[in-house]
């Protein structure tokens, strides 16, 4: 019987700990996607020019993005965890959108006003987030 309320406030602890850490960890995650976002676009307006190799350091964050994800996928129910999917895939698709052009030896003139609408939606939906994870205090 003592065992049993051990464990049962052993898993209360790690659940509190768990979903304190969900709100701490996705700020992380914001701040870097968000930051990344902000990079991807000084670099194509720099003229600096990417290759493919270095195209990874803009995939890993949202690599990592997709493991929080995965990791506390019992809080999909939640508006923020909804927000975020949203902001990950969008900012997947903006890397796929340069990663594309940067292939193609496009001209990045054309794309820039796109590319940062798209930077400024995400910094739109991460304040959402934010906002979403404030409620959910």
């Amino acid at each position: 019987m003592r065992q049993q309320r051990l464990t049962v406030l052993a898993l209360c602890i790690v659940s509190a700990c768990l979903w304190r850490g969900y709100a701490a960890i996705m700020v992380v995650h914001l701040d870097v996607l968000t930051q990344t976002a902000a990079k991807l676009c000084a670099v194509v307006e720099s003229g600096r020019g990417l290759t493919a190799e270095g195209m990874a350091e803009y995939v890993y964050p949202a690599q990592r993005a997709r493991e929080f994800l995965r990791q506390f996928s019992g809080q999909n129910g939640r508006e923020s965890y909804k927000q975020f999917t949203t902001l990950v895939d969008r900012y997947e698709a903006m890397v796929h959108d340069v990663d594309a052009t940067r292939a193609a030896g496009r001209d990045w003139k054309p794309v820039l006003p796109h590319l940062t609408a798209q930077r400024d939606a995400l910094l739109q939906l991460a304040a959402a987030v934010r906002a979403a994870l404030k409620r959910e205090e």
